[in-house]
């Protein structure tokens, strides 16, 4: 306990309000003092989007003292935020970054809303919650003869003019109303759990399974699905199932994705590191160029592939590995074709950015030994196989 709180004191040093300024998406965080990664999250083009349609309406506040709970994003006075239940008066709120403890004020331990502070001073939002306080015989009538001589001069105000006056009143009493439904505790912090989980507890996974819907693109097709469950049964270096998976959902940083993010220009810098011909598509690069379909070729001899599948077929193997009626054998061949799309990548960044000359005897090379090493890392019958085997009869040397 005495841990959680040395790390509560640590943030709040360095962040501030933190429950207040991860609720109302706050900006001013953004110093070069502050982590890479909330300065990421905050930048990020989700953000925005999620944050305010979607997490706050997750988090249930039971407000105390009013410090760290935002006054219009939060819902804190029923199910849905002041700004969404009000958009009226949010559109014309003085700072929509206050939070509770700036809307009022205690006095002798009883705590007042002060609705004329929330608005921009002067403007007719503000004269109308000034009179809705003052009056406890208020009706939308006696706020339009109070503001009659404010409305002239509100013509050029921005947009506060926009909003009829007793659209505004209305609003005003139907917000004290909600307002006066909650209690502010002086001595008491604001406390918030997780709606999304029985328990209340924040969990990373039901917080996944509850943006997951927000984020999800339009549905993988099922073969593509099929292909990225079976990757992640190979055992090999946790980087290479990553590359790998990035690979089959088109996210490596091929130049024509680089071209299309302004990275690179179109042109000389968008062609093929290998062939020099065509522009480096992750299909060009690793399927249709010249040097490519060499090693592919070669990799399908070595294998001896002939009676289990076709030369296109290995190529897309991750879309036909059912028709190799063994797992082991799928398996092997599988680690391979792993093995020969990282080889692939590797001797590419390499001519990019270490200027080395493409080799094809060192890139067989690497594919045959990185294979071996993979699987004699995790396969159950390793003593079987010595890399001499390996090399002359690859898909039979884990089969005695």
């Amino acid at each position: 306990m005495e841990k959680e709180v040395v790390w509560q004191d640590l943030l709040r040093a360095r962040y501030g309000n933190i429950r207040l300024k991860v609720l109302i998406g706050d900006v001013s965080i953004l110093s070069k003092k502050e982590s890479h990664w909330w300065r990421d999250l905050i930048v990020s083009d989700n953000y925005e989007k999620l944050l305010f349609d979607h997490f706050t309406s997750a988090i249930k506040c039971n407000v105390g003292n009013g410090f760290s709970t935002p006054l219009w994003f939060a819902s804190w006075a029923g199910q849905k935020s002041i700004m969404e239940l009000f958009p009226n008066l949010f559109s014309l709120a003085g700072n929509f970054l206050d939070s509770i403890n700036l809307a009022g004020a205690f006095v002798e331990g009883v705590w007042n809303w002060n609705l004329a502070s929330w608005f921009e001073e002067g403007s007719i939002a503000a004269e109308l919650a000034a009179d809705l306080l003052q009056n406890a015989s208020y009706s939308c009538v006696a706020a339009l003869e109070a503001t009659e001589a404010g409305l002239a001069a509100a013509d050029s105000g921005a947009g506060t003019a926009s909003v009829p006056t007793q659209q505004l009143a209305a609003e005003l009493q139907s917000l004290l109303a909600a307002l006066n439904t909650v209690r502010i505790k002086e001595n008491v912090e604001d406390s918030f759990s997780w709606a999304k989980d029985s328990s209340g507890s924040f969990t990373v996974k039901s917080c996944y399974e509850f943006f997951k819907k927000f984020l999800s693109g339009p549905p993988l097709e099922s073969d593509k699905v099929k292909a990225l469950n079976f990757l992640w049964k190979f055992k090999v270096p946790p980087k290479i199932l990553c590359f790998a998976w990035r690979f089959l959902l088109n996210r490596l940083a091929t130049r024509d994705q680089l071209v299309r993010r302004g990275v690179l220009e179109e042109g000389i810098d968008s062609r093929c590191a290998l062939c020099g011909s065509g522009e480096e598509s992750l299909s060009h690069l690793f399927f249709l160029c010249n040097v490519s379909v060499h090693i592919w070729r070669r990799v399908f001899m070595w294998l001896d592939l002939s009676g289990l599948l076709s030369f296109e077929e290995f190529g897309d193997f991750f879309y036909n590995f059912r028709k190799i009626p063994c797992l082991n054998k799928c398996m092997i061949v599988g680690t391979v074709w792993l093995a020969t799309v990282w080889s692939i990548w590797l001797k590419r960044n390499a001519v990019i950015f270490e200027k080395e000359a493409f080799s094809f005897t060192e890139c067989m090379s690497d594919i045959v030994l990185s294979s071996w090493r993979w699987l004699c890392a995790f396969h159950k019958r390793v003593n079987l196989c010595n890399f001499y085997l390996w090399n002359t009869l690859p898909l039979l040397c884990f089969e005695r």
